[in-house]
């Protein structure tokens, strides 16, 4: 029989086995003999602790972690879509705001840094979130991305709207250039003798018309090129009834130059 030292003792060898190997060959003391061996094969000494069950732990552990980085990886992933998605957009932005010729000087300006603002952020973002190597922290990162920018649901409405209210701004200095230049006319025409009392209750509506169309597209305008992702933060509800509004403006201006086309063939026919 081959001596056996106490941390060669197998999970499966029985308590008489192992305390007949032990005893014989004085390999441990008297008192140490008592050994103990449990339903799930684990056999204990005073100097000796064998787990059968450690390579299942070892394995759990393994499994977490391996999970942990795969849902790492899938919110960097995620994210990096949703930036790149919003930098296409972005461009697109900066596209539109450079082509557009009825934006006023500043606002063009101001549209220009904001969306490039937006565009170096977004990429900064991105560098920090790849380089995440928690979930917590790419999590919070991936969050941000809405958060901070709100590229489509403020920064998109905000040039749409101001470009639209500096549209229709311009529209409404040259209708309200034509009212000036036919109060001239029907007044020259009225000292003459002529019958304008019709002319002059179009060119009337036509002025108020324009009136209320330049108040909505001044005040939208004035109201929507500051705001900052903060704001619809705060009150998502902030843009709400701007477009129904700039719509409204948008058919007055369309009656007065329907007004303006009466005004026209009316003072050819004095």
């Amino acid at each position: 029989m081959k001596t056996v030292s106490p941390t060669a003792i197998a999970t499966k060898i029985t308590l008489f086995t192992a305390a007949a190997l032990m005893g014989s060959f004085g390999i441990i003391p008297a008192a140490a003999n008592a050994l103990s061996l449990d339903g799930a094969a684990k056999v204990t000494t005073p100097y000796v602790k064998v787990d059968a069950n450690a390579n299942a732990s070892t394995n759990s552990t393994s499994t977490s972690t391996s999970n942990e980085k795969a849902r790492l990886q899938n919110i960097i992933s995620k994210g990096d879509q949703e930036i790149a998605r919003r930098l296409a957009s972005l461009s697109m932005f900066l596209s539109k705001i450079n082509a557009a010729t009825k934006l006023t000087a500043s606002d063009k300006a101001t549209l220009t840094a904001e969306v490039n603002a937006t565009i170096d952020g977004l990429n900064a973002l991105k560098v920090k979130l790849d380089g995440e190597t928690t979930v917590a922290a790419a999590r919070t990162d991936a969050q941000s991305i809405y958060t901070e920018y709100r590229v489509y649901a403020l920064v998109a409405p905000k040039v749409a709207l101001v470009k639209v209210a500096d549209d229709q701004q311009v529209a409404e200095q040259k209708l309200q250039t034509l009212i000036q230049k036919f109060q001239a006319r029907l007044n020259a025409a009225k000292a003459k003798g002529k019958d304008v009392s019709a002319l002059e209750t179009t060119l009337s509506d036509m002025t108020q018309k324009v009136s209320a169309s330049a108040s909505v597209s001044s005040a939208i305008q004035a109201k929507v090129i500051d705001l900052q992702p903060t704001d619809y933060n705060n009150d998502h509800a902030i843009l709400s009834g701007d477009s129904a509004q700039l719509k409204t403006a948008h058919a007055d201006n369309v009656a007065a130059y329907q007004d303006a086309k009466q005004i026209v063939a009316g003072l050819k026919g004095l």
